[in-house]
């Protein structure tokens, strides 16, 4: 903190003062010693002993004392005044230029006392102003992107239904068979569409801030066992054999049983689309600390592992190609994920060439 004219001006002023008042306390202190104390015998009588022994400039060392800590207080009290204004300026200064946008900005001095604790507070301000900016700059990102994929999802079968109806209804077909293989691709078109919207929808829902649980207290084990019983034949067409693997009492769990069984649909579904080059789909329910796991695996090729960091992104897919002839949205693990997330437990995924295996955990709290 740089010293100017008016700064040295101030301070020999505040030691001006000071002196006057040392000097008026010295002289207020002589005069009324020499009135009034110096005329009470004992004390005179005191006095004259004093005087004889250590000389008269001695006896007025206690008025020098006073004055000359009166004149310290003085220009302690003006220096610390004068050195806080000062930090306050440079504290000041230097809001102003984080104000400007320079916001990593972080300011460079921290008194001690009150004033500290405020530059603390500046500093916690601006760290939480900024993280508040990045995540509405990932937002806008994330809805950018979102839209990005949406449009693009959807116009690849946007554009075959109309080809193949055009072609229709041009009436550039051979037979009613042509038409029945036209308005087939399109149906299936349809559905692929349809199966985008409908993850879409789920995922924009369970993402929203205000998404919340209906929670209801539930056995696990059952849930577990009716969702799997609804993929036997599913599996039986696949060639796969699905096994389930529960314990034989309960598990009593509160959470939303609607999106858990969406969560359980996704992971058995995605086994026997994906797994379907393997032999065996295994469900099992089991204990784990502070609540209950579940987990889906299958004998098919492993994921790469260069792609399961990615895997609960939306719109991430293994293969593409895979994922179009399965009518696959994207969105089925990002779904889940949040789903999980809302429940505060875990889900996670590892491959080898053995097994593929997707883990959820989910505490026992409500």
């Amino acid at each position: 903190m740089k010293l100017n004219v008016r700064d040295f001006l101030r301070i020999l002023l505040d030691l001006f003062l000071g002196l006057l008042i040392f000097f008026a306390v010295f002289q207020t202190a002589s005069f009324f010693a020499n009135n009034y104390l110096y005329r009470i015998p004992e004390v005179k009588e005191y006095v004259w002993k004093i005087r004889s022994t250590f000389g008269i400039e001695t006896f007025k060392i206690p008025i020098v004392l006073l004055a000359t800590g009166l004149f310290a207080a003085w220009t302690i009290v003006r220096i610390r005044k004068y050195w806080e204004q000062k930090q306050m300026e440079r504290i000041i200064e230097e809001l102003h230029y984080i104000a400007k946008g320079n916001y990593d900005h972080q300011i460079s001095i921290r008194p001690n006392g009150s004033l500290g604790d405020v530059v603390d507070s500046i500093h916690a301000l601006v760290k939480s102003t900024l993280d508040a900016m990045e995540e509405e700059r990932s937002l806008e990102q994330s809805k950018d992107e979102l839209v990005t994929n949406v449009s693009h999802d959807l116009r690849t079968p946007l554009t075959s239904i109309m080809g193949y109806l055009g072609l229709i209804e041009q009436g550039k077909y051979q037979d009613e068979q042509q038409i029945r293989q036209y308005t087939h691709i399109a149906y299936e078109k349809a559905k692929q569409m349809n199966v985008l919207v409908s993850d879409l929808f789920e995922y924009t829902k369970v993402r929203n801030r205000g998404a919340y649980l209906n929670r209801t207290q539930f056995d696990l084990v059952e849930l577990v066992e009716q969702v799997s019983v609804g993929f036997r034949i599913a599996a039986h067409e696949a060639g796969l054999q699905l096994q389930v693997d529960t314990p034989d009492e309960k598990v009593e769990m509160w959470g939303d049983t609607d999106k858990l069984v969406r969560v359980l649909e996704n992971l058995i579904s995605n086994a026997i689309k994906y797994g379907g080059d393997g032999t065996i789909i295994a469900v099992r329910l089991y204990e784990a600390p502070d609540g209950a796991a579940f987990s889906v695996a299958n004998n098919g090729s492993p994921i790469p592992p260069e792609a399961i960091p990615n895997l609960f992104e939306r719109f991430y897919r293994v293969e593409a190609s895979r994922s179009q002839e399965t009518g696959g949205s994207g969105l089925g693990l990002a779904i889940a994920k949040s789903i999980i997330d809302l429940h505060h437990g875990t889900i996670s995924v590892t491959s080898t060439p053995e097994w593929t295996t997707f883990t959820v955990t989910l505490p026992r709290a409500s």
